[in-house]
C-alpha cells in the first residue's frame, strides 16, 4: 500500500519557512524579502529504470522496469530571502500508471542475443518520490526579467515490483524452455534509492498575465543503490553505484486570475546516466553472501506534466 512520506514533507516545509526574515526591500528592487509563493498541483508521469548485471566488461543481464500515465500530486514553494536570493522547494508523489517489466540475459558467449527473458505486465509501481531544494540568486532582476544561478540537492526514490509473467529459458538447446509464472505471485521487487547534488541556471520573463520560466539542472547522483529482491530464488542484491551524471529541467507556463493566485502548467524531466558500481549478493534463508566489484550497474529516467495553482503571501 502507498505510504505518504512524511520526513520529505517536514524537511520541505522547513527549508522553505526557516529562512523567513523581516520584510524589507530586496537590492535589485523587485522583490520583497519574507514574501513566500507556493503552489501545489496534479499531473502525470512516465518512469523507468535500468538494472544492469555485468561480468568484466561484458553484460550478462538487463532488466527494464517502466511505469507510463503515473498519477502525480506536487506541491512545493520560494521565498524571497532578501539581496537577490530565493529559496525553492518542492515535492512530487507518484503512484498507480500502467507498469511492465523485461528481464533479459546473454548466457552464452557463442551467441550475440539474450538466452533468456521473461516478461512482466503485472509489474506495480509501489512508489515514487521526488524531493528538490534549491537556493538560487539573481544576476539580472529587471521586474520582468530574471537570470538567475544557483545549486541544489535531490532525492529520488523509486519501486517496483513483478508478478506472474511468462518466460523462455535456455536449459540443452536454444530458447528450449518456454512456460508462465503463476499469476499474482511476486517474483521480483527492485528499488533506487538516487541523492543528487546539482548546480543550476534559472530564467523567468513576465508577459502581462502570464509568466515563463524555466530551470537548468545539472550534477552528479552520489550515493546512488539499488536494492532488488529476487523472492522465487530468496536472494538479495544491494548495489552501490559509482558517481552518475545526471541533467534535468522544468519548463513553467503561470496566468495570474488574481492578484495573489495564478494557474500553473508544467513540465519537467529528469535523466541519470547509466554508471557502474558494485554488487553484493546474499541469500536470505542461508545468509550465505559475495561481493562482486564493478558488476553492477543503473540508470533512471522521469518526464512528468502537471498543472496546478499557485499563491502568494
Amino acid at each position: 500500500m502507498f505510504q505518504f512520506p512524511f520526513a520529505p514533507v517536514l524537511l520541505l516545509g522547513g527549508a522553505l519557512f526557516i529562512a523567513l526574515p523581516a520584510q524589507g526591500q530586496d537590492a535589485y528592487g523587485s522583490s520583497t524579502a519574507g514574501s513566500v509563493r507556493y503552489y501545489a498541483g496534479v499531473g502525470m508521469a512516465n518512469i523507468k529504470a535500468g538494472e544492469y548485471v555485468y561480468s568484466g566488461n561484458r553484460k550478462v543481464s538487463q532488466l527494464d522496469w517502466e511505469s507510463k500515465g503515473v498519477i502525480t500530486g506536487t506541491i512545493g514553494g520560494e521565498v524571497d530571502i532578501g539581496y537577490a536570493w530565493k529559496l525553492k522547494g518542492r515535492l512530487d508523489v507518484g503512484f498507480g500508471g500502467d507498469g511492465y517489466m523485461e528481464d533479459r540475459d546473454w548466457l552464452s558467449t557463442s551467441y550475440s542475443g539474450w538466452t533468456h527473458q521473461s516478461l512482466h505486465p503485472d509489474t506495480d509501481l509501489d512508489r515514487y518520490i521526488n524531493v528538490l531544494l534549491e537556493a538560487e540568486r539573481a544576476l539580472v532582476d529587471t521586474g520582468a526579467t530574471r537570470l538567475g544561478v544557483g545549486g541544489g540537492l535531490g532525492f529520488t526514490n523509486v519501486k517496483w515490483t513483478a508478478r506472474g509473467g511468462s518466460y523462455i529459458y535456455t536449459t540443452t538447446t536454444l530458447h528450449d524452455t518456454v512456460g508462465n509464472f503463476t499469476d499474482g505471485v511476486r517474483g521480483i521487487t527492485y528499488e533506487q534509492r538516487i541523492p543528487t547534488l546539482f548546480l543550476t541556471a534559472n530564467a523567468e520573463q513576465k508577459l502581462g498575465a502570464f509568466t515563463l520560466s524555466g530551470v537548468l539542472r545539472g550534477g552528479a547522483a552520489i550515493g546512488y543503490k539499488g536494492l532488488d529482491d529476487h523472492w522465487l530464488r530468496n536472494l538479495r542484491f544491494t548495489d552501490e553505484m559509482d558517481l552518475a551524471p545526471m541533467v534535468g529541467a522544468t519548463v513553467t507556463a503561470d496566468y495570474q486570475i488574481l492578484q495573489s493566485a495564478s494557474v500553473y502548467l508544467g513540465g519537467d524531466f529528469q535523466r541519470i546516466f547509466e554508471t557502474r558500481g558494485d554488487a553484493h549478493v546474499r541469500n536470505t534463508v542461508t545468509g550465505a553472501s559475495g561481493n562482486f566489484e564493478n558488476g553492477a550497474a543503473a540508470d533512471f529516467q522521469s518526464i512528468t506534466v502537471s498543472a496546478g495553482l499557485k499563491g502568494t503571501f
